[in-house]
Protein backbone atom coordinates (compact mmCIF):
# COMPACT_ATOMS: atom_id res chain seq x y z
CA UNK A 1 0.00 0.00 0.00
CA UNK A 2 0.92 3.35 -0.91
CA UNK A 3 0.17 6.57 -2.48
CA UNK A 4 0.81 4.87 -5.57
CA UNK A 5 -2.12 3.13 -5.32
CA UNK A 6 -4.58 6.76 -6.12
CA UNK A 7 -5.48 7.88 -8.98
CA UNK A 8 -3.67 10.91 -10.50
CA UNK A 9 -6.69 13.24 -9.49
CA UNK A 10 -6.91 11.47 -5.66
CA UNK A 11 -2.90 11.99 -5.34
CA UNK A 12 -2.94 15.63 -6.16
CA UNK A 13 -6.33 16.08 -3.61
CA UNK A 14 -4.27 13.84 -0.71
CA UNK A 15 -1.11 16.47 -1.54
CA UNK A 16 -3.36 19.65 -1.58
CA UNK A 17 -4.53 18.30 1.70
CA UNK A 18 -1.46 17.60 3.44
CA UNK A 19 -0.42 21.52 2.65
CA UNK A 20 -3.85 22.57 3.97
CA UNK A 21 -2.89 20.60 7.19
CA UNK A 22 0.41 22.51 7.15
CA UNK A 23 -1.12 26.06 6.77
CA UNK A 24 -0.48 26.54 2.76
CA UNK A 25 -3.57 26.58 2.28
CA UNK A 26 -5.94 28.79 3.82
CA UNK A 27 -9.62 27.84 4.59
CA UNK A 28 -11.75 28.99 2.15
CA UNK A 29 -14.16 31.01 3.17
CA UNK A 30 -18.19 29.13 3.68
CA UNK A 31 -20.19 31.85 3.10
CA UNK A 32 -24.20 32.34 2.27
CA UNK A 33 -24.52 31.39 -1.29
CA UNK A 34 -26.81 34.94 -1.18
CA UNK A 35 -24.73 37.49 0.10
CA UNK A 36 -25.89 41.17 1.12
CA UNK A 37 -24.45 44.50 -0.04
CA UNK A 38 -22.09 45.58 2.47
CA UNK A 39 -22.56 49.43 4.04
CA UNK A 40 -22.25 51.67 1.46
CA UNK A 41 -21.83 49.11 -1.26
CA UNK A 42 -24.23 50.23 -4.94
CA UNK A 43 -27.29 47.94 -5.37
CA UNK A 44 -30.40 48.73 -7.51
CA UNK A 45 -33.81 48.36 -6.96
CA UNK A 46 -37.43 47.84 -8.87
CA UNK A 47 -39.19 51.15 -7.68
CA UNK A 48 -42.64 51.98 -10.04
CA UNK A 49 -41.30 49.85 -12.99
CA UNK A 50 -37.71 52.14 -12.80
CA UNK A 51 -34.72 50.70 -11.87
CA UNK A 52 -32.94 52.70 -9.22
CA UNK A 53 -29.49 52.98 -7.89
CA UNK A 54 -29.30 53.10 -4.12
CA UNK A 55 -26.18 52.70 -1.07
CA UNK A 56 -26.87 50.27 0.98
CA UNK A 57 -27.37 51.88 4.78
CA UNK A 58 -28.92 48.11 6.25
CA UNK A 59 -31.83 50.28 7.32
CA UNK A 60 -35.51 49.37 6.98
CA UNK A 61 -36.06 50.59 3.57
CA UNK A 62 -32.58 48.39 2.64
CA UNK A 63 -34.32 45.07 4.37
CA UNK A 64 -37.86 45.34 3.59
CA UNK A 65 -36.04 45.30 -0.16
CA UNK A 66 -34.05 42.44 0.34
CA UNK A 67 -37.28 40.61 1.76
CA UNK A 68 -39.06 41.05 -1.35
CA UNK A 69 -36.09 39.82 -3.74
CA UNK A 70 -35.88 43.53 -5.13
CA UNK A 71 -31.73 44.39 -4.35
CA UNK A 72 -29.60 43.47 -7.26
CA UNK A 73 -26.16 43.95 -7.34
CA UNK A 74 -25.96 45.04 -11.76
CA UNK A 75 -28.49 47.22 -13.45
CA UNK A 76 -28.90 44.55 -15.42
CA UNK A 77 -29.89 41.55 -13.11
CA UNK A 78 -32.49 44.38 -12.16
CA UNK A 79 -33.76 44.90 -15.93
CA UNK A 80 -33.62 41.67 -16.19
CA UNK A 81 -35.90 40.91 -13.16
CA UNK A 82 -38.37 43.80 -13.99
CA UNK A 83 -39.25 42.07 -17.55
CA UNK A 84 -39.08 38.51 -16.14
CA UNK A 85 -42.37 40.15 -13.59
CA UNK A 86 -43.85 41.60 -16.57
CA UNK A 87 -43.96 38.27 -18.57
CA UNK A 88 -45.25 36.54 -15.54
CA UNK A 89 -48.04 39.34 -15.06
CA UNK A 90 -48.70 38.99 -18.74
CA UNK A 91 -49.18 34.96 -18.52
CA UNK A 92 -51.26 35.62 -15.08
CA UNK A 93 -53.97 37.95 -16.48
CA UNK A 94 -53.88 36.16 -20.02
CA UNK A 95 -54.93 32.74 -18.04
CA UNK A 96 -57.42 35.20 -15.95
CA UNK A 97 -59.09 36.81 -18.88
CA UNK A 98 -59.33 33.20 -21.12
CA UNK A 99 -59.49 30.82 -18.69
CA UNK A 100 -62.96 28.90 -18.05
CA UNK A 101 -64.50 30.46 -15.07
CA UNK A 102 -66.96 27.35 -14.68
CA UNK A 103 -64.59 24.79 -15.36
CA UNK A 104 -64.41 21.83 -12.58
CA UNK A 105 -61.94 19.39 -14.25
CA UNK A 106 -59.03 17.63 -13.30
CA UNK A 107 -57.00 18.64 -15.85
CA UNK A 108 -54.61 22.22 -15.67
CA UNK A 109 -52.32 23.24 -18.30
CA UNK A 110 -48.88 24.66 -17.35
CA UNK A 111 -46.43 26.16 -19.95
CA UNK A 112 -42.91 23.81 -19.91
CA UNK A 113 -39.93 24.10 -21.51
CA UNK A 114 -38.29 20.75 -23.07
CA UNK A 115 -35.19 21.49 -22.12
CA UNK A 116 -31.86 21.02 -24.97
CA UNK A 117 -34.44 21.77 -27.70
CA UNK A 118 -35.54 25.09 -26.08
CA UNK A 119 -38.90 25.16 -27.48
CA UNK A 120 -42.44 26.17 -25.35
CA UNK A 121 -44.70 23.18 -25.21
CA UNK A 122 -48.29 22.71 -22.86
CA UNK A 123 -48.37 20.15 -20.29
CA UNK A 124 -51.48 18.54 -18.22
CA UNK A 125 -51.70 18.11 -14.93
CA UNK A 126 -54.28 15.85 -13.07
CA UNK A 127 -55.05 17.25 -10.42
CA UNK A 128 -52.23 19.14 -10.11
CA UNK A 129 -50.66 23.04 -9.75
CA UNK A 130 -47.75 23.68 -9.92
CA UNK A 131 -46.03 25.78 -7.54
CA UNK A 132 -46.11 30.04 -8.60
CA UNK A 133 -47.15 28.41 -12.35
CA UNK A 134 -49.06 30.09 -13.92
CA UNK A 135 -51.94 27.76 -15.27
CA UNK A 136 -54.74 27.43 -17.96
CA UNK A 137 -57.96 25.35 -17.69
CA UNK A 138 -57.41 24.24 -21.35
CA UNK A 139 -54.43 23.17 -24.06
CA UNK A 140 -56.01 25.83 -26.40
CA UNK A 141 -55.62 28.74 -23.63
CA UNK A 142 -51.92 27.93 -22.83
CA UNK A 143 -51.04 27.77 -26.53
CA UNK A 144 -52.76 30.85 -27.38
CA UNK A 145 -51.13 32.61 -23.67
CA UNK A 146 -47.70 31.74 -25.42
CA UNK A 147 -48.28 33.36 -28.84
CA UNK A 148 -50.04 36.45 -27.24
CA UNK A 149 -46.87 36.75 -24.76
CA UNK A 150 -44.32 35.68 -26.89
CA UNK A 151 -42.56 32.13 -26.86
CA UNK A 152 -39.53 33.70 -27.27
CA UNK A 153 -39.98 35.94 -24.11
CA UNK A 154 -41.33 33.08 -22.01
CA UNK A 155 -37.90 31.23 -22.94
CA UNK A 156 -35.49 34.18 -21.92
CA UNK A 157 -37.36 35.42 -19.06
CA UNK A 158 -39.60 32.33 -17.28
CA UNK A 159 -36.96 29.94 -18.57
CA UNK A 160 -33.70 31.66 -18.65
CA UNK A 161 -32.74 30.97 -22.10
CA UNK A 162 -32.45 32.28 -25.48
CA UNK A 163 -34.25 30.93 -28.27
CA UNK A 164 -32.68 29.39 -30.46
CA UNK A 165 -33.57 31.70 -33.33
CA UNK A 166 -31.46 34.51 -31.38
CA UNK A 167 -28.28 32.15 -30.59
Amino acid sequence: MGIKNLTEAEEKEFYRLVGKMNGKEPDKKQDVKVNKPQISERYFYISDGVIVESMWANDHLDEARWELGNVFFTEEEAEFAREKKKVEVELARYADEHNDTDYSGNDYYHIIMHTGVKITNVFGYWKGKVAGATYFTSEKVAKDAIEAVGKDRILKYIFGVESEENE
